[in-house]
């Protein structure tokens, strides 16, 4: 593990629900190729805080990654709801791009 990981999970031992801390675990993972751990501390942060918009942009681009379409389109489209719902229309008219790629 890189030693920027090994720092945030021991911060992430302080604050079990920092979505921030979360998402920097989660995009660590996703720089050395562990897909699986990327999903799993991206899932966590939907699961207590469903308006965390970067989390939806990442896992969509998980998604497409690893082929699985679908469920892309998925989270492009929770997260464009939920960048509506935070008046964050930057993020919602990226995601809408995106997804209009898969199209």
């Amino acid at each position: 593990m890189s030693s920027r990981l090994d720092s945030l999970l021991q911060m992430l031992e302080k604050d079990p629900e920092d979505s921030f801390l979360l998402y920097g675990i989660a995009l660590e993972y996703n720089s050395v190729k562990d897909y699986t751990n990327a999903e799993h501390y991206l899932k966590k942060i939907l699961n207590s805080n469903p308006d965390y918009v970067p989390a939806y942009m990442q896992l969509a681009l998980l998604m497409e990654n690893l082929n699985q379409i679908e469920e892309a389109k998925g989270y492009y489209l929770n997260g464009i709801t939920a960048a509506k719902k935070t008046n964050d229309a930057k993020a919602a008219k990226e995601m809408e791009a995106f997804l209009d790629e898969l199209d």
